[in-house]
């Protein structure tokens, strides 16, 4: 039986048959393709053309510095209205059917339209990134527990369990570094250990990851290492509203003798203090964008984003959302206290 979620899904692509999309991107962001086919630029409408079966495009609105996405707007023949995730649209399934396809060779024109909001300075709290910046989460033998969820594939969510220790110090690819060892558990049962190697310096709030060491403990059973070079800088003596760029490569080789390669340029923004509500609890959290583009072995770039929000006081990852889901904080303790 088909679900109701399913059948929105599918009139919202039986909409899509219509051989135009219009975009028109006010002033404050813009919308791009994950594909990397359109690049809508604020203060412009594209057209886009669909005329064959083929179509399977998933649009992302990106907003400018200052401004956020509201969601997309609801009108008359608008599609995605009145959400936020990207909008993923495809004719997949005309074939066969007479009346899609007559849709699909006419001339209506159906909508897609982001909605940017400039961010007034009210919006956020003014507070450093360093309220939100804990050294004791990485102090030696300090351990956190922690559980997170994420939409399941078939509904619901799945539950991870988290057990973080840091529990030593050694060399990574020649570069002196604090160890810190992550099991991942799910139901009790055992799925990776990953151990992450950094440095850290407490004076200027900055820590550089050089890279991790990852073993599945289900079948099958793999490792690999990724090794980010020179390093990942993650800085936490950020103003509000302020940005910085890196650039760095990352290579990751597996037990099977496969490697792979990207440079990575990363845009990194604090845009303030916010209160957000997340299973846990209410928290007045610090709320971070990362912008990144990835450029790996075809040589085309592959854009992405992921929004942190971290708990004021202890730096507990309260939730990360990207384009394509989501993760939030359910439970957690730091050397046996509950947070």
């Amino acid at each position: 039986m088909l679900t109701l979620r399913y059948l929105l899904v599918l009139l919202c692509t039986a909409v899509l048959g219509a051989c135009k999309i219009s975009i028109s991107v006010p002033e404050g962001g813009s919308v791009t393709t994950r594909s990397g086919s359109l690049s809508c630029p604020g203060g412009e409408t594209c057209v886009v053309n669909v005329v064959d079966l083929l179509f399977d495009e998933t649009f992302v609105a990106r907003p400018a510095d200052g401004y956020r996405f509201e969601g997309w707007r609801k009108q008359h023949r608008g599609l995605c209205g009145g959400t936020t995730a990207p909008c993923r649209l495809f004719t997949s399934g005309f074939a066969g059917n007479d009346a899609l396809m007559t849709f699909l060779a006419s001339d209506e024109v159906f909508f897609l339209n982001p909605v940017f909001e400039a961010a007034s300075g009210n919006d956020y709290g003014t507070q450093p990134l360093s309220a939100c910046f804990s050294p004791d989460l990485f102090r030696q033998g300090t351990r956190f527990v922690s559980e997170y969820r994420r939409p399941g594939p078939g509904g619901g969510y799945f539950v991870a369990e988290f057990d973080q220790v840091i529990d030593g110090t050694g060399l990574f690819q020649g570069n002196p570094a604090i160890r810190m060892r992550l099991e991942q558990r799910s139901e009790g049962e055992l799925l990776a250990t990953n151990l992450t190697w950094f440095s850290i310096n407490l004076g200027a709030q900055r820590l550089q990851y050089y890279g991790s060491e990852v073993e599945t403990a289900q079948p099958p059973l793999t490792s690999a290492t990724l090794t980010l070079a020179p390093f990942k800088l993650n800085r936490w003596d950020l103003a509000a509203g302020q940005s910085f760029q890196q650039n760095y490569s990352s290579t990751l080789q597996d037990s099977r003798g496969s490697s792979s390669s990207q440079t990575v340029e990363l845009k990194t923004t604090y845009l303030g203090t916010e209160t957000i509500t997340v299973p846990a609890g209410t928290y007045t959290a610090c709320r971070v964008l990362e912008e990144s583009v990835e450029t790996g072995g075809t040589g085309v770039p592959a854009r992405s984003s992921e929004t942190q929000w971290y708990a004021l006081g202890t730096g507990i990852l309260l939730r990360s959302e990207s384009e394509d889901s989501y993760q939030e904080f359910l439970r957690g303790a730091i050397n046996g206290v509950p947070q």
